[in-house]
């Protein structure tokens, strides 16, 4: 099994079960549309289907011309579906369907015509050596003219989507959302480089170096499985970016997803505790906590409130190089400036809590409440992720409060 296969099997997968879900809102009815047609383009892929369609046709390589006529629709729907929604150029709203529909009809129109005066539709491909016709029949003009007209409206429309994607993705940082963005970025990358690559094969085969003891014979020898490998890594990034976002509401991955952060912020919540043990309702030791699967919600909606109760509970420390401390502690750990701002807060913090287990009054902060901002989450969710971000820069907080507490004492 190709890795071709295993990506169009997964993606076929992720689109049945997408289904229900996108059907009545317009936008995701059509990013899934594009799914879809991804799904058929990844299925023509497969030598025994593309050859069953070849020959039930009649036309050599139309297996070929319908993967890249099918690609220009699904890339023009998701630049469509990107534009809608994230806007471009400086504008938002839903573009024009109509204007949005020349430069794709143009661009299938002319590689049609190409083709029909190529001599690709009259001789077959040599499967074993090259992926698509073009690779093949690079000699002749017309199949130039036909490759570089399919390969510019990609590169663009990949260009665009991943531009997007990166922006908005960077902005929605951690969450579900900001991961599927980048992801779609990463396979319009991915995207980008199989259009180079497939390419450079073409040029070589155009420039005549594709013999066995040529140049370039090894290049092309290989080139069939780094092209399959960079399809199936399209395929697997865009499904992923498309799925990850709806398969937090998934109940199984929703209960995963509840357990694991429960776990993730068990050493906040058990730090907390030892400094004020009212905050706990039912304090439960690790190995409980860790074997109990059940009510996993409200545990974590329980945890989430004593966590803050223990916050509010402290001072936050003010000392002065906090800042110069916690980039020391980083280390080589690049921060944003809103985790850099939140480790700050949360080191002021961490030097309440031990100063409470020591028993001792430290001065504190300036804006006493200006810790109220480090837990202002407007639901579980957002709060959850914050108090994830949190416990995952612990050892940048005490590493911070560590060199603090050295430098006063």
């Amino acid at each position: 099994m190709t890795v071709g296969t295993v990506a169009v099997t997964l993606l076929w997968i992720a689109v049945l079960a997408q289904f229900p879900s996108q059907r009545h809102v317009p936008i995701r009815r059509a990013v899934w549309l594009a799914m879809l047609i991804m799904c058929a383009i990844g299925t023509l892929d497969q030598p025994q289907i593309g050859g069953r369609l070849d020959r039930a046709t009649g036309l050599p390589n139309g297996a070929d011309v319908a993967q890249h006529v099918l690609a220009v629709v699904a890339v023009t729907l998701a630049r469509y579906c990107a534009v809608s929604i994230f806007g471009s150029w400086g504008r938002r709203g839903r573009p024009s369907a109509a204007r949005l529909a020349v430069a794709p009809a143009v661009t299938i129109t002319a590689m049609l015509l190409l083709f029909a005066a190529s001599p690709a539709r009259s001789q077959p491909t040599d499967a074993a050596r090259y992926t698509d016709f073009p690779m093949q029949f690079a000699a002749h003009p017309v199949v130039i003219a036909y490759w570089l007209v399919f390969t510019g409206y990609l590169a663009v429309s990949f260009a665009i989507i991943a531009r997007l994607a990166w922006h908005y993705g960077r902005t929605a940082a951690r969450t579900p959302v900001g991961r599927g963005l980048l992801l779609l970025s990463a396979g319009m990358v991915a995207g980008l480089c199989y259009l180079g690559y497939g390419t450079a094969v073409v040029t070589a085969r155009a420039v005549g170096s594709s013999g066995p003891g040529g140049p370039a014979g090894a290049f092309i020898g290989t080139a069939p499985a780094v092209i399959q490998g960079l399809f199936g890594a399209l395929v697997v990034l865009v499904a992923a970016g498309c799925v990850l976002p709806a398969a937090q509401h998934w109940p199984g991955v929703r209960h995963v997803g509840l357990y694991w952060s429960l776990r993730r912020l068990y050493p906040l919540w058990q730090g907390l505790c030892q400094a004020v043990p009212g905050i706990a309702l039912d304090p439960v030791p690790a190995w409980a906590d860790r074997l109990d699967p059940r009510d996993l919600r409200m545990r974590l909606y329980r945890r989430v409130i004593e966590i803050r109760d223990g916050y509010l509970a402290l001072s936050p420390v003010d000392a002065p190089g906090i800042e110069d401390s916690v980039r020391a502690a980083a280390g080589r750990r690049r921060l944003s400036p809103a985790d850099q701002a939140m480790i700050v807060t949360a080191t002021r913090l961490e030097l309440a809590r031990r100063a409470k287990l020591r028993g001792e009054a430290l001065p504190a902060a300036g804006h006493t409440d200006a810790y109220r901002e480090f837990l202002a989450g407007t639901d579980l969710d957002s709060e959850v992720r914050l108090l994830r971000t949190v416990a995952a820069h612990s050892a940048t907080i005490s590493g911070a409060a560590e060199r603090i507490e050295r430098a006063a004492g």
